[in-house]
């Protein structure tokens, strides 16, 4: 349960796009098959070959994904304006060729990323949010008034080089009362949590850990939080009908069997909703 990220192992498309695209909630009623990154130590753990990044002039079956949802995301609502003068990509072949890049340059300049053209974990992480659906009806946790998605951070995302997992997603139901967990946070300290690491798309095990699979567990970073926050926090937890536990290395006084006490968390909260 340590705070880094995972990684996604790629799936198999399971719905028609053109029932997807049909729809208001393009993210949500998305598909999950977009194209995976990985390195050696994830590539030994699930059996694939995904490279860390993919760029132009490259071949991987992971480009034909990759064109495909670039394809996928630019003709969904009014997004084809944002590719005045860029070429349409035309083949879903596993070359990454110049299109490809241009049309992910705009893909990055949409979503705040660095425009290099380069599919790396950011792009991977941005479209999940953007056209990825998990199979088990996860949805993936992003930035609110009250938290932010620590995966999605250039800290986060530096971080994740070992395995470069998006452990992002967690249930309907918990994404609500952690919302409402961290509005509580908020409104006492003005200040954002930092959330890291829910389950990946699929619920997959993952290398580092064996739990974070069902969507109802998610870790909240302790950095920069001092003594009244840190306790603020197993406070508010205690205080949810819709959390049943948080591990933490001290209770910092306050008395819960909700509070589990574990010395290997000593850098962050783990928390699962019911």
């Amino acid at each position: 349960m340590k705070n880094r990220k995972r990684y996604m192992a790629s799936v198999i498309v399971t719905g028609a796009l053109a029932a997807a695209l049909a729809t208001s909630a393009f993210a949500a009623s998305g598909h999950n098959n977009v194209a995976a990154v990985g390195t050696a130590a994830s590539n030994t753990k699930y059996g694939t070959n995904y490279q860390g990044s993919y760029s132009l002039g490259q071949t991987h079956a992971q480009i034909a994904k990759l064109k495909q949802n670039l394809k996928d995301w630019r003709a969904y609502g009014s997004n084809s304006s944002y590719f005045t003068g860029v070429a349409a990509i035309t083949s879903t072949d596993g070359t990454f060729d110049q299109a490809t890049k241009n049309n992910l340059i705009v893909f990055q300049n949409v979503k705040g990323l660095t425009a290099d053209g380069i599919y790396g974990a950011g792009s991977r992480n941005a479209m999940h949010a953007a056209i990825g659906s998990s199979p088990k009806g996860f949805v993936r946790i992003k930035d609110t008034s009250y938290y932010i998605n620590y995966n999605d951070t250039a800290a986060g995302l530096s971080a994740d080089n070992t395995y470069k997992l998006d452990h992002s997603w967690l249930t309907s139901g918990s994404v609500t009362t952690l919302n409402s967990f961290a509005q509580g946070f908020y409104s006492t300290y003005s200040k954002k949590l930092e959330i890291n690491d829910g389950s990946l798309i699929d619920g997959d095990d993952t290398p580092e850990h064996s739990t974070h699979q069902d969507g109802k567990g998610v870790d909240i970073r302790n950095a920069g939080l001092t003594v009244d926050q840190q306790k603020k926090v197993l406070q508010l937890a205690v205080d949810n009908p819709n959390i049943s536990s948080i591990l933490y290395y001290t209770n910092h006084g306050l008395t819960s069997s909700k509070i589990v006490i574990r010395a290997d968390h000593d850098d962050h909260f783990h928390v699962n909703f019911k």
